[in-house]
């Protein structure tokens, strides 16, 4: 079974440019908007579709474990194309703003616009210009892309959609390595479907197929960062270390919090050097790794520091004096965690909503609203079996990639809360935070499907196929609202 398995999987650098080419393929044939779709352009959309997912059957080889892989890598494909197909430049945005409206350069289009504009970064304060503090690679690559493209689409210079092609595809990247981490899960074919279909569906997944914000270049390095880690920790091979450095630093100059995956690669990096019998060599590449992520990772904090005094771990914090409403400083700390029921500060059930709806309303529409109601509740079963999965785990299944994706959940719940409360503002519980930790709980969803009772069994599979159904169905919908 397992060599089998490995036969079929399929080279990561092949999927990779397969989804660049699919995502430049609905750019071309949409410009990534439904309403520039005629009869012909959609048939020829619908045909490229069908050729993209011959190519994910045909390479997940045969049997049944990968036709089903199949199947959810093409709903998953399907439901984050057809998000970004109806979903506008300045729609379910995160602090993005407006294009083509001077703000005073405080948002993420004003970021990327500026640089499009000027080839430089904005020689002012950082702190005077809200989200203009984020580090720079996801809105230089913007501006680059979106410089291409009204070259060669004059007529389409202020289409701001397009720049949803790369959205996508970072998603469909994510895809990718979220699909490699199943040869990495030592479970059984069952264990990977239940896996594979919590994570690939994901609600957060699909909305970051079209945010246009830093958010979901940042999660793909940070996953890449993450599967490059443990394959170099298997083989042992210097350049793999070092385009995991590599995809640390970039993740940093995206987002700084990306660097919260060097936790749990740190513990891989600390366990090989313990172990090692050529300590010299492997800190001499251990510094060489360093060299290449930490100039990457900070160079611009340490610019806004030398420049305006700005700490390294600056946060820019909300407008509160325009929006009070935000503020919910003051509230006692049990209650952030185990007073439920209609208020907005619990960060459990705050955290829960975003995950599945980020942010927004959908309780004004009958059908989402009963939607919705059923998939918040099997995300929250789904998740308390991913807790049940991790004792398991540790009761039944103890090893290293068990520690590392513990260390990898346990890290980012530890910084999301610390970082709940040094800003204690609503805007502040966002699952966005800490969407890496779905690698974790996929695997123990994995885990408890594997190694628990059959009453548990049957509650996971129940609960994770009603989590991506719904998902796949309801951002399928959300366009009626």
């Amino acid at each position: 079974m397992v060599k089998d398995r490995e036969k079929s999987s399929h080279s990561l650098t092949l999927d990779i440019a397969v989804y660049a080419v699919w995502s430049l393929f609905v750019l071309i044939v949409s410009g990534c908007q439904m309403q520039n779709l005629s009869p012909l352009t959609g048939a020829v959309l619908i045909l490229g579709f069908i050729g993209l997912a011959f190519f994910v059957v045909t390479s997940e080889g045969s049997g049944k474990e990968a036709r089903l892989i199949a199947c959810i890598t093409i709903a998953a494909v399907f439901v984050r194309t057809f998000y970004v197909l109806y979903t506008g430049a300045m729609q379910r945005q995160h602090d993005v703003g407006e294009f083509d409206t001077y703000l005073e350069n405080n948002y993420h289009a004003e970021y990327i616009e500026y640089l499009l504009e000027n080839h430089k970064l904005l020689a002012e304060d950082i702190r005077d210009h809200w989200q203009f503090y984020h580090p720079p690679f996801h809105h230089i690559v913007c501006a680059i892309f979106f410089g291409i493209y009204r070259t060669i689409v004059p007529s389409a210079a202020h289409n701001w959609d397009a720049l949803q092609t790369l959205s996508l595809f970072w998603s469909l990247v994510t895809l990718a390595v979220f699909r490699k981490f199943l040869d990495i899960f030592s479970l059984s074919a069952k264990g990977r479907i239940t896996a594979f279909l919590a994570m690939a569906i994901h609600p957060q997944l699909i909305v970051f197929a079209g945010a246009l914000n830093n958010d979901p270049l940042a999660l793909m390095l940070s996953v890449l960062a993450l599967y490059l880690a443990w394959t170099w920790y298997g083989k042992k091979k210097f350049w793999i270390l070092l385009l995991t450095g590599l995809s640390i630093g970039l993740g940093m100059m995206t987002k700084l919090s990306a660097g919260l995956v060097a936790v749990p690669i740190a513990f891989l990096m600390l366990k090989v050097l313990f172990t090692s019998k050529r300590k010299l060599a492997t800190i001499g590449e251990y510094s060489i790794f360093l060299l290449i992520t930490a100039p990457l990772g900070l160079w611009y904090q340490v610019r806004s520091l030398i420049l305006w005094n700005v700490p390294i771990t600056y946060v820019a914090i909300p407008d509160t004096d325009l929006n009070p409403g935000l503020v919910i400083s003051g509230v006692p700390f049990w209650k952030r965690f185990f007073e439920f029921g209609g208020n907005n500060y619990n960060i459990i059930s705050e955290t829960m909503d975003q995950a599945v709806f980020d942010g927004d309303y959908y309780r004004d529409h009958t059908v989402l609203a009963l939607l919705g109601y059923f998939l918040l509740a099997s995300f929250v079963l789904l998740t308390l079996i991913s807790l049940i999965g991790m004792i398991l785990a540790w009761i039944k299944k103890r090893n290293d990639l068990n520690t590392f994706l513990t260390i990898l959940l346990l890290s980012e719940l530890f910084f999301y809360v610390l970082f709940c409360f040094r800003y204690p503002y609503t805007c502040t519980m966002s699952f966005r935070y800490i969407v890496p930790v779905i690698i974790a709980g996929s695997y123990y969803c994995g885990i408890a499907r594997e190694k628990g009772p059959n009453l548990l069994a049957l509650f996971t599979d129940v609960a994770v196929f009603s989590f991506a159904l719904l998902s796949m169905v309801f951002y399928c919908l959300i366009w009626i609202k």
